[in-house]
């Protein structure tokens, strides 16, 4: 798979290159192109080249946000009218160049994110304003959490994660994660779907920290509908991956079942990195009635200090009838990923029913030759 950094291509930046003169004709393509292409861009990684676009801009731009503001919105309305669609990731550039040009104008900075994170989230952001302004910045996300736009309700929401991917720590949040309750409250149940999911990004995120603050706001909620469910069960899904009781109790599931007759096997005791792990599993449902199982496994990965990540993946959750026997063929793939790297060496793989660990095995991990 192509790296992520990739998107921006030479090409890519000579588009835009092309519509930023039409904004501001004091920038010509070869000069916006010379700046954005100045060595070490070709070493930087995705996050390293969205910094550097955001540079360029405020490089030549280099003047408060209010005088930025109009021909920031300009480069946006004409990159719309090129086609480029709302809520898209490569120009995510657009909202670090408000915080660049803005963070100590909150008022400018508010307006302008309001409307940049149609165009592009400003969930990373909005994260510099929570440093700065704190309390201005929590009240700002409330009332946009009650936004006509689904885009800004969703970033109500995602910029406040406790834990946000890649975005920057905010330690009162990870002391206070129940701060954003009220825009948990507004948002759950939103019309969108994006803003909803986004809600059960949030409030797995706090379950880390405060799982029973997160059970009791799902468990509450339960019942409105099928499609609220499955948004409260996504926010869920490291409390039941995890094994807790009263997680998977609000789903019926019976932490002190075991499957009968359980066998477990290998197809392989050494896997070449870039291959895959086939498993199987076999097991007899015995209980008198049907039961409700969630099947699941974790793989122990090697680390580079020698010790062990864990990771658990589900593989199904389906009723049983009573005496069914059950055959299961499952392959884990160890393609080389970005998010993961792969350690030569002993590996360990765990199957987990309603929570509970039964069988491991180990198998060897090895690099092709």
């Amino acid at each position: 798979m192509e790296p992520l950094k990739n998107i921006y291509s030479n090409e890519w930046i000579k588009n835009l290159s092309d519509v930023v003169y039409m904004v501001d004709p004091k920038i010509t393509p070869k000069t916006f192109q010379s700046k954005v292409f100045e060595s070490p861009w070709k070493k930087f990684e995705l996050k390293e080249r969205i910094n550097r676009i955001a540079d360029v801009f405020v490089f030549f731009w280099n003047e408060p946000l209010h005088l930025v503001e109009p021909k920031l919105l300009r480069l946006i309305e004409l990159l719309r009218s090129n086609g480029v669609q709302n809520f898209n990731f490569p120009y995510i550039f657009v909202n670090d160049i408000v915080t660049k040009s803005g963070l100590n104008d909150f008022v400018t900075s508010m307006r302008v994110l309001e409307k940049t994170t149609v165009f592009s989230s400003a969930e990373f952001a909005i994260r510099f304003y929570y440093q700065s302004h704190f309390e201005s910045t929590l009240k700002q996300m409330i009332l946009w959490s009650k936004h006509k736009e689904a885009y800004v309700r969703r970033l109500a929401s995602e910029g406040g994660r406790p834990l946000l991917p890649w975005g920057i720590g905010i330690p009162e949040i990870k002391r206070n994660p129940d701060v954003h309750l009220p825009i948990l409250e507004n948002l759950w149940d939103d019309e969108n779907e994006v803003v909803r999911r986004s809600v059960s990004n949030h409030l797995n995120d706090i379950s880390k920290m405060n799982p029973d603050l997160v059970l009791d706001f799902c468990k509450k909620r339960f019942g409105v509908s099928e499609v609220l469910d499955k948004n409260l069960k996504h926010a869920l899904r490291g409390l039941l991956k995890k094994g807790n009781h009263n997680a998977l109790t609000i789903f019926s599931y019976d932490t002190k079942w075991k499957p009968s007759l359980l066998k477990f096997t290998l197809k392989q005791k050494v896997v070449n990195i870039g291959d895959s792990l086939e498993f199987e599993i076999q097991f007899q449902q015995k209980s008198k009635n049907q039961e409700k199982i969630r099947i699941e496994y974790k793989i122990g990965f090697l680390l580079a200090n020698h010790s062990y990540g864990y990771k658990t993946f589900k593989i199904s959750e389906k009723l049983i009838p009573s005496n069914e026997k059950v055959k299961i063929v499952k392959r884990h793939s160890f393609k080389k990923i970005t998010t993961r790297v792969y350690y030569p060496g002993i590996h360990k793989i765990t199957i987990i029913f309603n929570g509970r660990e039964f069988e491991s095995l180990e198998f060897k991990l090895v690099n092709k030759k």
